[in-house]
C-alpha cells in the first residue's frame, strides 16, 4: 500500500515535466506555435515565448 503515494508523486512530477513539450516541439518544427493560457494568446518559440499582439498593439486575446 505504501507505494500507491509513491506512484502518484512520481506520475504528478512526470506529467507536470512534460508540460509545453508539445507546443516547443511544434515550435521547432514550424518556427512558432500560438497558445492560449488565461485568456491571452502566447508565441511559443524553442527558446521561450512571448504575449502576441494585435496589428494595433493590444494584446490578443483567446477563449
Amino acid at each position: 500500500m505504501k507505494l500507491k503515494p509513491i506512484r502518484m508523486i512520481l506520475f504528478s512530477t512526470l506529467f507536470l515535466l512534460g508540460c509545453g513539450t508539445i507546443s516547443r516541439g511544434c515550435a521547432k518544427y514550424f518556427g512558432y506555435d500560438e497558445v492560449c493560457v488565461d485568456g491571452v494568446k502566447y508565441i511559443q518559440f524553442t527558446s521561450g515565448a512571448s504575449v502576441k499582439y494585435n496589428p494595433d498593439g493590444s494584446i490578443a486575446t483567446c477563449r
